[in-house]
């Protein structure tokens, strides 16, 4: 049986070696804003480096590569994979809609008919069955490795908040370097992206936890970073003015849908550990 002493060190061990490799990304981001190549070369590195943190690990501490969390266990999963794909577009359509339609401009949404709705979420649909792999790099490392040691450290709920806010700073370099402008500047750009990643983290180390595999993660990892883009193609196929701005209302609705997505996470959580029956 793991103590938590060998659960601490693991972790410790995973940790350090996935951020170390972030150090690369950071001497790199020079180099990297003038050469599309090395840029696509370091960002690859940066994707897969949670993945290759992991099995290093695992063959550093000699605890091997069991247990990965590399099953699909579809049966009596489904409905939890149909989450993962359907629960961030319904975040990023708050996001866009709401505001638009709530300050009485509804008549921006041209680009919102039936046709090219369905068509967005095919195409989506379609994508993240394929697409959605190459994400396994950084799910292998933060869903399949880093909640295994995490859980027995802080228990349940606290291993979905933590892993949220871990994930979320480790995006931090990738985000600045996409940033043009003072460090000061890319910064207060960035902001609203981490609370974002971290409340979008807590729901995806919850989905990890509830199917016991990194696929249902994979999915919803994709549509995060995809479904935000269809929208936003959608919205502006409409007639929205150059100026257009929706003030508090849009603020609101930045973060709200995943305040509630992270907040009900942890409500089911706790609802599903008060209720799990005590072993003799």
């Amino acid at each position: 049986m793991t103590t938590k002493k060998e659960n601490a060190k693991r972790l410790g061990i995973y940790l350090l070696t996935v951020f170390a490799i972030m150090l690369i990304f950071v001497l790199c981001i020079k180099p990297m804003s003038t050469s599309n190549t090395v840029f696509y070369i370091i960002y690859m590195i940066f994707s897969f480096s949670p993945a290759a943190a992991s099995l290093i690990t695992r063959a550093v501490t000699k605890e091997g590569f069991h247990n990965m969390k590399l099953h699909l266990k579809l049966s009596g999963n489904f409905k939890w994979y149909l989450l993962a794909f359907g629960l961030p577009l319904i975040c990023f359509s708050a996001k866009f809609l709401l505001p638009v339609i709530i300050s009485g401009h509804a008549d921006w949404l041209g680009g919102f008919t039936a046709q090219n709705v369905l068509a967005s979420v095919f195409t989506l649909a379609a994508m993240s069955a394929v697409m959605s792999i190459g994400l396994i790099g950084e799910e292998l490392g933060w869903r399949g490795y880093m909640n295994q040691k995490t859980e027995p450290l802080l228990g349940t709920v606290g291993t979905c908040i933590v892993g949220g806010i871990v994930w979320g700073l480790w995006h931090l370099p990738m985000d600045i370097a996409g940033c043009n402008g003072a460090i000061s500047d890319a910064m207060s750009m960035c902001g609203g992206r981490m609370i974002q990643l971290t409340l979008f983290g807590v729901f995806l180390m919850w989905l990890t936890k509830k199917t016991d595999s990194v696929f249902p993660a994979v999915i919803g990892h994709y549509m995060f970073n995809e479904s935000q883009g269809a929208l936003a193609d959608l919205l502006y196929q409409g007639n929205i003015p150059e100026n257009a701005d929706l003030g508090v209302i849009a603020d609101v609705f930045e973060y709200l849908p995943m305040i509630v997505v992270a907040m009900v996470s942890m409500i089911i959580l706790c609802h599903d550990k008060g209720n799990t029956p005590k072993t003799v």
